[in-house]
């Protein structure tokens, strides 16, 4: 009970007060080992790919730093949150896989029981989004539990399995969130096309259901319908005229047609204006956590990027880019090709910012850990 009650205790604070974890994961990761016989830390194959990383955003925060002459407090925070991700994962590394599953039980029960509050949020908000700082936040969080659900099945009867994924599946549906749905159908369509004990005529039949539920949804919703009427701005010609005039009277010209043409003409912006930096800033970034709110080193951003795939290689440069794309490689190969985590994480990351995101990274911590276990356990 004590290991899920510290999980439960970080789950919670990552949605409201995640600042305390910077403090909070370091303290009870190191207490807790302390109390281990061996005192010291198990560092298995996740944990060490999180310390990789602290390893090599250290490097840059160096390397950054003499290049500039100066050290931004600001880095030294990006550091320190890569800490306690890796700290969080050596907690984790220490819970049972049982403790894990009754995790997922408890919050579960808890999105369950607050379906309400999410329909009086949609109704008076437009969005739910429980306690969370954005709607996008909480749909990636549920979204890795309707995988854990449908994969791992942590109840035994199996009604229930099906009860808990239908409650998940209302409350991503309440948030509105565009990169929530398109994880859910991405898993749901990689897994049936691969599937070998699904015939050509049942994933002909899915195929069917998953585009009828994406027209249902535009339907319903003006935000995704709104979505997809907007791509019909983007052409090259318009994309250009707007990143060379960005901004009239100082207001940015990227916005007023959707959230995602608004992200293609912004991206593109900063992709042009970052390539046109010197050749030492394009190969090792702008800085550490340079693209978060307030630290931001071009005068005519005013959000972050809104995908971290642009923000790793704005503040890593090329070099770190290529890094970046290692850490998937290598979740890839130590949870033995499973591809589901890939989509769980890449979408996301692409169409938001899970990196700086503590609800969504210690949620993918525990579900990368649970993988790890299981793949262990059954090999041995």
């Amino acid at each position: 009970m004590v290991n899920i009650f510290i999980i439960l205790v970080c789950f919670f604070l990552a949605g409201f007060f995640h600042q305390g974890l910077y403090f909070l994961i370091p303290f009870l990761t190191l207490y807790y080992v302390s109390t281990k016989k061996e005192s010291k830390l198990f560092i298995n194959p996740i944990s060490k790919i999180y310390l990789n990383i602290i390893l090599i955003v250290l490097m840059f925060c160096l390397i950054q730093s003499v290049l500039n002459l100066e050290i931004e407090i600001f880095s030294l925070k990006g550091l320190l949150r890569f800490v306690a991700y890796f700290l969080f994962a050596v907690l984790i590394s220490y819970v049972r896989i049982s403790d894990i599953k009754a995790f997922f039980k408890l919050i579960v029960f808890y999105f369950l029981i607050t379906i309400p509050v999410g329909v009086y949020q949609f109704l008076e908000w437009g969005r739910y989004r429980n306690t969370w700082d954005h709607s996008n936040h909480l749909a990636y969080v549920l979204s890795m539990c309707i995988y854990f659900f449908i994969f791992h099945k942590p109840f035994k009867d199996r009604k229930i399995n099906n009860i808990c994924v239908f409650g998940l599946i209302i409350s991503l549906l309440l948030t509105k969130s565009t990169g929530g749905l398109l994880v859910l159908i991405a898993l749901l369509g990689y897994n049936a096309l691969r599937s070998s004990k699904i015939s050509f005529f049942q994933k002909v039949v899915f195929a069917l259901l998953a585009f009828s539920s994406i027209s249902l949804s535009v339907r319903f919703s003006e935000k995704i319908a709104f979505q997809l009427e907007s791509i019909d701005f983007l052409t090259s010609d318009f994309i250009k005229e707007r990143v060379e005039i960005y901004t009239i009277d100082g207001v940015n010209r990227a916005g007023g047609y959707g959230s995602f043409v608004w992200r293609v003409i912004y991206w593109s912006k900063l992709l042009a204006t970052f390539f046109s930096e010197s050749f030492v800033t394009v190969f090792f970034g702008v800085g550490v956590d340079h693209l978060t709110k307030g630290f931001m080193p071009y005068e005519f951003m005013d959000k972050d990027p809104h995908n971290d795939f642009i923000k790793v290689l704005l503040e890593y440069g090329v070099l770190g880019f290529i890094l970046f794309l290692g850490f998937f490689r290598l979740i890839y190969k130590t949870l033995s090709k499973n591809f589901n985590i890939i989509i769980l994480m890449v979408i996301p990351m692409f169409f938001g910012n899970a990196i700086v995101n503590y609800p969504f990274n210690l949620t993918l911590i525990i579900i990368l850990m649970h993988e790890f276990k299981k793949n262990y356990s059954n090999a041995h």
